[in-house]
């Protein structure tokens, strides 16, 4: 199995947010996600990331995964034997367009709808956007409930996952409703960027080298060799 290079976040005296990067990286990434022991995972993504990655966790699904001593294609009545939490799945627009009121309230009644408890994880399995609305979700479902990050462009890995903001858009105005929120870790599987358009590349990108000239030193040192390796 290949192993996830492990990376912490520090956010002052609010948080110390744990984090794993690699590439082709998916037994690895699903065993995090069991690692919380929830009773059930709601898998919130955006359509872009269904479209292109809907499979990714496709093995913790009822009729897929093999558990040991278990064959694939088991029913689904037998899945809670096994000890693995049931997966729900909420899919929302890509973009700016996810991060609404409604969008938000969509969630809070579908949590309800499914059987949602405090042990629960939600994973935010999408772009930027995405894992913004779902981390204000997680923010106030129960007043706080787990939530992994899992971005899948090259934006969100490193721009989003450095923050604890979360936010919507609301009244025609712009992350004007959000917390400060830390996910319980974040996943990284750089592989989901050979997926991405070149603008999406270019835009994270762009965002890296922002950050690698304000911060100078070691960060544009950095910046500079990566970018100079074949």
């Amino acid at each position: 199995m290949p192993a996830m290079e492990p990376i912490s976040l520090v956010f002052g005296d609010r948080a110390t947010v744990p984090g794993f990067i690699g590439l082709d990286v998916q037994d690895e990434v699903i065993q995090h996600l069991l690692e919380v022991k929830p009773d059930k995972i709601l898998l919130v993504c955006d359509k872009h990331a269904d479209a292109l990655h809907g499979d990714y966790l496709k093995p913790l699904q009822p009729g897929v995964a093999v558990a040991p001593g278990e064959t694939a294609n088991q029913e689904e009545s037998n899945w809670g034997t096994l000890g693995l939490p049931s997966v729900e799945k909420y899919i929302l627009p890509p973009g700016d367009a996810s991060k609404s009121w409604d969008h938000l309230s969509a969630l809070m009644r579908w949590a309800f709808d499914v059987g949602t408890s405090k042990k629960s994880l939600i994973v935010a399995f999408g772009g930027g956007a995405l894992l913004n609305v779902v981390g204000l979700f997680a923010s106030i479902l129960y007043r706080g409930t787990k939530v992994i990050y899992m971005p899948t462009t090259l934006l969100a890995m490193h721009d989003v996952v450095t923050s604890l903001k979360t936010s919507i858009c609301y009244d025609g105005q712009k992350n004007n409703i959000g917390s400060f929120y830390a996910p319980v870790k974040f996943l990284i599987d750089a592989s989901f960027c050979s997926t991405l358009p070149s603008n999406e590349l270019f835009s994270g990108l762009g965002e890296l080298a922002k950050n690698a000239a304000l911060f100078g030193g070691k960060h544009l040192e950095g910046f500079v060799a990566a970018l100079s390796k074949e």
